[in-house]
Order: C-alpha cells, then structure tokens, then sequence
C-alpha cells in the first residue's frame, strides 16, 4: 500500500495535524508499528504509547502536543482505522470479474453482473446469483438457492438446495448450511430418520464463520435476521431462529427450535437447550449451559446458567470449600 496522509484523511475523515504530504506504507499496532505505518490510538489510555511508537503517523481522539508526528484527529479513532483497513481488505482480496472456465453453472441458473467464480464452483438449477457476488474456488451451491448482491463465499463451503442468503453476507471457507436437521424416531428400538424438508433463510450483513454449520428446518424454516454474526465452528441446529443483530462466538452450539432474540451476545463455547426461548437484549458468558428459557436483558454465566452475581457469589464459596471442610471434620 501507499497513501499519503490526505488521500488517508480523505478516507477515513478527520483533521490533519501535521505533513499531509507524508507517504505511509503500511498499518500496524500502536506496539508493533515501524516507519512509514500509520497506526491509532482508542482513548486517553494510550496516549503515552504515542510517544514511543515507530510509527510515523497515529490517528487519534485530540492533538498531542509532546509529540512531533502527523497525527488525524478523529472523533471515533478505531472506527475511522477500520475504514482505512476496509479499503486495504478490499485492495488484498479483489478477484478477477470473471468466471473460471472449470466452473460448472447450470444453464435454468441466473447470474448477476461484475460477479466473480473461481475455479471448480458448481451452481446447481433454478438458483439465483446477485450482483457483485464473489464465490471462491470449490464453492457447491444447490439448487433453488439465493445469493443476494455483494455477497462473498469463501472457498470449499458448501450451500445446499433451497438456501437463501441476502445482501453483503460473507460465509467463510468450510462453512455449511443447509444440511440435515439431526432428526430421528425411535422405533422399536431402531432410529428411523425423520426427512428434513424445510429451508434456510439469511438475512443481508450476515457472518458466518468457517466450519460453521446451519442445518435445513424439518418443516418450516430456520431463520437467521439480518445483522447476525457466527464465529467459527459454531452449530446451529434444525429450526433455529437467530434475531436481528445477535451475535455467537466459537463453539456455540444451539439446540433444535431455539429462539434467540435481537442484540443478544451469546460467548464461546455456551450450549443452549432445545426449545429455549433467549429474549432480546441478553448476554451469556463462556462455557455456559442454557436449560430454561431467559427474560429480555437477562446476564447469566455457568452451568447451568444463572443470573451472573449469583454465579459470582457461588464460585466464591466454591474457592472456600475446601477450608470449610477443614476446619468442620473433626467436628
């Protein structure tokens, strides 16, 4: 890369202090940055970082006069970094506008403009690609799907038959979606498989992580809202709905006909139980287990979850267990 510091304050906005001039070559940490980076701080916290860092332009939340380097002066300093990073993002991973001669497209499929599919992609009949959609080599896509424009598939996931995902969503190598809900009977002692027939249904701005998998409804649809974000290796199962804006971090695993609300945080590794209701506005801390369902801005941690002061409280006495037992054996 290379910028000067006005083509930089141009992207990102801000008042420049100092050579606008300046060429910068590359981004890095406050910690780690060496001449010709350009680097941020978040708050007043780091201010002192400024002084000693290699870098030789910061963006920042005010003027530092202790220091001599360029500086832009920004309200929100992360968040005017992370639009330079975009345009970087952008820059690193663009990809030919075309398709790969050994991609097999089938002709009852649609495909948009300025769209671009790698090598060894199958797109199955009746499915719909967006415009300024990028799917990456060894993509599969069933047939009747979905993609919605400025959409991005990584490579080797895998989207099976009558899947829709919206606008600008972004699915990460290995992911996939649309597979069997775990369903079966039990039937004189046998396990007779119950046909998953239902669809998938994704929103726009959605993340989904690598090796994420999201199973097909039985009946109906399982229902992941616009906004949602899925860290890797995340399960979720047949029936699910996932509100607007939540978010679940690795490992997350959530049982058939979950229903998790808008804006709730759910933490890695946290298992949910089927059928259980998580209302708006909750946070579940790491490595929980979610049994009952949870009233809107509930916080709960542990296994089985309970409200986290609580939770605080017994892990405490816990810790005291041991020296309780102590001093009352002999007793």
């Amino acid at each position: 890369m290379e910028y000067t510091i006005k083509q930089i304050s141009e992207i990102i906005g801000g008042k420049i202090s100092g050579d606008e001039n300046l060429y910068i070559t590359g981004v890095s940490s406050i910690e780690n940055a060496v001449e010709g980076d350009i680097s941020f701080i978040k708050n007043e916290d780091f201010v002192s970082k400024v002084l000693d860092t290699k870098a030789s332009a910061v963006v920042s939340h005010r003027p530092i006069e202790e220091t001599k380097k360029t500086l832009i002066i920004a309200d929100n300093p992360f968040l005017a970094f992370i639009k330079l990073l975009k345009v970087i993002s952008d820059k690193k991973q663009e990809r030919p506008r075309d398709i790969h001669p050994s991609a097999v497209i089938s002709k009852d499929s649609s495909i948009g403009d300025n769209i671009s599919v790698g090598a060894n992609v199958v797109i199955e009949g009746n499915t719909q690609i967006g415009q300024n959609v990028t799917i990456y080599p060894n993509v599969y896509i069933g047939t009747n799907c979905k993609i919605g424009d400025d959409s991005t598939i990584y490579a080797n996931a895998t989207i099976r038959e009558e899947v829709t995902i919206g606008k600008r969503s972004v699915i990460q190598s290995g992911a996939s979606i649309g597979d069997d809900g775990f369903g079966f009977l039990q039937i004189k002692g046998k396990h007779v498989k119950i046909p998953q027939v239902g669809t998938i249904e994704i929103g726009d701005d959605v993340s989904i992580g690598s090796n994420v998998t999201i199973a097909r409804a039985a009946l109906d649809k399982t229902t992941i809202a616009s906004g949602v974000k899925i860290d890797n290796h995340s399960h979720i199962a047949h029936n699910c709905t996932i509100g607007e804006d939540s978010m679940l971090i690795a490992y997350a695993k959530l049982a058939g006909g979950v229903k998790i609300g808008k804006n709730v945080m759910i933490a890695e590794d946290v298992g949910v139980t089927d059928h259980v209701v998580i209302s708006d506005n909750c946070m579940v801390g790491a490595a929980s287990n979610v049994y009952k369902s949870l009233e809107p801005g509930s916080i709960v941690w542990g296994s089985p979850a309970k409200p986290i002061t609580f939770e605080k409280r017994l892990q405490v006495l816990i810790r005291k267990l041991p020296d309780i037992y102590k001093k009352t054996k002999g007793l």
